[in-house]
């Protein structure tokens, strides 16, 4: 990544860190002059759960919680939630 960071301000110079000069100038003038707060949740619910559902049976919910950013009682939530869908056996 190729970056002058020292010559933003702000979160500017953290970007361009991050991100190079061409990927901050590109929020700059998409998001400049506006307040964005980031969430916590990364992903969208139908995409935690299609995870969830392919990887239940080669991973352990603490694996999947700490890729998700979930806890794992709410991975074995989601758990049970696909398995009463399905008409399934609810033990985890």
């Amino acid at each position: 990544m190729n970056s002058n960071a020292e010559r933003y301000c702000g979160v500017y110079k953290e970007l361009a860190e991050l991100l190079g000069d061409a990927a901050t100038i590109k929020i700059w003038k998409q998001f400049s002059g506006l307040s964005i707060t980031f969430p916590q949740k990364l992903y969208s619910i139908e995409y935690r759960k299609e995870f969830i559902m392919e990887h239940q049976c080669t991973m352990k919910p603490s694996e999947m919680a700490k890729i998700l950013g979930l806890s794992e009682r709410r991975v074995r939530q989601i758990i049970v939630e696909i398995k009463h869908e399905k008409g399934g056996d609810v033990n985890i």
